[in-house]
């Protein structure tokens, strides 16, 4: 089986689980229990949590770990908007944010009633500044917008979001699940006053997210009076699994301009052969030459996305329709909806993504299994 699916889930590296399997037997102990063992754990932990954040260059007291990167965002999301809801109960998101955020952000407006504004997409798949401008109010508590789109790696611009929100005091937050180790993130610089992160997408172990919250934002913590993770979330912290994530994460980050190029590469020479083989019977989503290289979106012209995800696997090609979270909703890439296309062209979309691992002979075998079923696909309609 060829696997390019990365932007879904990664395996967990040999470096994360030796560091697993080390921890467990040495750190078994709760980090909140006083004894030995417990302080061993603690120590663990926060020489994990300092490692993560001297990778993001934050303050490691603002980064707080959760049971995954949806559920960082939620607690993060909530934490944020009803500590700062005397600024209004207005958010502001994206139409193509990870289901995560829109789901958190519609929880919010159904139980809180905050009011939700979802920017559309501008044809590359960035986030469209100028109707984000437009939409700010004195009302505004909360913005999220997400780093990496997952469906078509589109990058939107938080530089420029974060300067435009830097006198307003909404909080700016980001998905940044899909760009950790994967593309330069400076929190501070972009004015973000939050990210959110994920160990399974840089081949840690998956059940565990991070959230960094800068130091100086007041949050409210979803359940009162928690202690575990300075109130963030309850329950016992998985200090082995949070051993794993750090060390996968500085392994991933100490190659990552050297993994961009190679990924780089890698998409161009996928795209370059399929276009060679498939010609006008694809289109290539977003702008390649901009967006992250470690996902590529693509949208079969008169076939479902979902027949093609189950042609390739059939032929050992391992692929998506688009964000895992959101497959068995049999709905269409909420990215595809948020550039403007119809229902019927919106289910046409697919989802390749890599990985440094990923080599020239599985690119090109690839692009003819995908050409293969189209062309197969095609002869079928046309008889």
């Amino acid at each position: 089986m060829i696997y390019l699916d990365y932007a879904a889930t990664t395996p967990m590296s040999e470096t994360a689980l030796e560091a697993y399997r080390q921890a467990a037997g040495r750190f078994f102990g709760n980090s909140n229990s006083l004894h030995d063992e417990g302080s061993n754990a603690s120590a663990a932990l926060e020489s994990s949590r300092k490692l993560l954040a001297s990778i993001l260059d934050v303050q490691h007291t603002g980064l707080h770990f959760a049971g995954s990167g949806s559920e960082a965002v939620f607690l993060t999301l909530y934490g944020l908007a009803m500590a700062n809801n005397t600024s209004g109960n207005h958010i502001i998101t994206s139409q193509a944010e990870h289901s995560c955020v829109r789901n958190a952000c519609h929880w919010l407006a159904r139980h809180h009633g905050f009011e939700v504004t979802e920017i559309p997409a501008t044809p590359n798949g960035t986030v469209d500044c100028e109707k984000l401008k437009e939409s700010i109010r004195a009302t505004t508590a909360l913005v999220s917008i997400q780093h990496v789109n997952s469906e078509t790696g589109a990058v939107n611009p938080l530089k420029e979001i974060g300067n435009l929100l830097e006198s307003h005091p909404a909080k700016f937050h980001s998905d940044c699940v899909q760009s950790f180790c994967k593309l330069d993130i400076q929190p501070d610089e972009w004015h973000l006053d939050s990210i959110s992160l994920s160990a399974h997408k840089v081949h840690g172990p998956k059940g565990l997210g991070a959230s960094y919250i800068h130091p100086r934002v007041r949050w409210e913590p979803f359940i009162p009076e928690t202690n575990q993770e300075r109130g963030f979330r309850a329950g016992t912290v998985d200090v082995p699994g949070i051993v794993a994530f750090a060390s996968a994460a500085r392994e991933l980050s100490t190659e990552r301009e050297t993994n961009f190029k190679k990924v780089r590469v890698i998409k161009e020479t996928f795209i370059q052969k399929l276009q060679e083989l498939a010609g006008d019977s694809i289109h290539i989503e977003g702008d390649h030459e901009h967006d992250s290289p470690y996902i590529c979106g693509i949208r079969v012209k008169g076939m479902e996305g979902q027949f093609a995800m189950l042609q390739c696997s059939q032929k050992g090609l391992a692929i998506s329709t688009g964000s895992a979270c959101q497959i068995n909703e049999q709905t269409p890439s909420a990215t595809m909806l948020a550039l403007g296309y119809e229902e019927e062209l919106a289910k046409q979309f697919i989802r390749f993504s890599f990985d440094p691992a990923t080599s020239e002979d599985e690119i090109l075998q690839s692009a003819d299994v995908l050409s293969s079923i189209l062309k197969t696909h095609l002869e079928h309609v046309k008889m």
